[in-house]
């Protein structure tokens, strides 16, 4: 099933996930994982992308034994900052045999060294993917791309960033992922400016449950979203009490969800970071919340 034929009946739930990182190859671990979070029923489970070699491989392993094992509807992230066309359509061709009919495009992080003015990349921008799939392989799959409440961390202004995303959407893209955040302002932001420009497609949310001080400012970090004063003075207070801090990441996120749904949104995608532990005690905090949400 394409995820947009689901997101036009009703809200999703949905959890992504990670091929394992080791030296010797081994992505059993991971299965466990699943395991768990299948028994959650999600509507769809993302599967991240690793540019070159092994990582991309085992991106479509997992996404298909998701489908073909687990019966639920697997989403392949697919990037192509570093990609030729041949790579492009070796690993398009491997989705297809494999019946994953959903992809989440993306431009991917730029290699080490890199210089846009010399790179001699053939895609710089997710928005031109979406046009190669969607130019090889019409009426194949279903494309969606990601959008950031607060502004993409290379964009100029909010308003290039939507014009972005516009692009991303005029190109193929049939619903959105959000980046992470924290200030459920920065999600209605972003949705009330892309509908005032024509972006009318699905946008759902991505939550991150941050249990871990630590990780929780280095994700903020990289990925450029602001911490709430009253999150921040919560990791203050009970930082050096691992318990009391997970319980503070779990609270937050249910409370995040809790207000997203209260006003509409369209889906919930938790970033499980591999942790289907997380996710569990997410949906016992929520269970009727969910039940109520999946069937408006």
């Amino acid at each position: 099933m394409k995820i947009i034929d689901l997101l036009l009946k009703r809200p999703t739930l949905s959890f992504e996930i990670f091929p394992p990182k080791n030296h010797d190859g081994d992505i059993s671990s991971i299965y466990h994982t699943i395991d768990e979070l299948s028994k959650l029923n999600p509507d769809f489970i993302s599967v991240t992308y690793g540019a070159g070699g092994s990582t991309t491989r085992n991106t479509v392993e997992i996404a298909s034994k998701i489908k073909k094992d687990y019966h639920i509807e697997a989403v392949a992230h697919l990037s192509c900052i570093d990609a030729t066309p041949e790579q492009l359509i070796q690993t398009i061709d491997s989705l297809k045999a494999n019946n994953i009919e959903n992809i989440l495009a993306l431009r991917g992080d730029y290699p080490k060294n890199y210089d846009p003015n010399t790179a001699p990349y053939y895609y710089k921008h997710a928005s031109e993917l979406n046009e190669f799939i969607s130019k090889n392989y019409p009426d194949t799959f279903c494309l969606s791309g990601a959008c950031y409440p607060e502004v993409h961390q290379d964009a100029d202004s909010l308003e290039s960033d939507l014009e972005a995303l516009k692009k991303k959407v005029d190109a193929g893209a049939q619903y959105l992922i959000t980046q992470i955040f924290f200030d459920n302002n920065y999600y209605y932001r972003l949705v009330r400016e892309a509908r005032a420009r024509g972006i009318n497609v699905p946008i759902i949310a991505g939550i991150m449950p941050a249990t871990n001080s630590k990780s929780l400012l280095n994700i903020a970090k990289l990925s450029g979203c602001n911490i709430p004063y009253n999150l921040s003075a919560m990791i203050e207070r009970f930082r050096n009490n691992p318990q009391a801090m997970k319980e503070v990441g779990l609270n937050y996120a249910t409370y995040q969800i809790i207000d997203l749904i209260t006003n509409g949104v369209d889906g919930i995608h938790l970033y499980t970071m591999n942790k289907p532990e997380i996710a569990k005690e997410i949906l016992l905090r929520t269970n009727n919340i969910f039940a109520e949400f999946i069937n408006d």
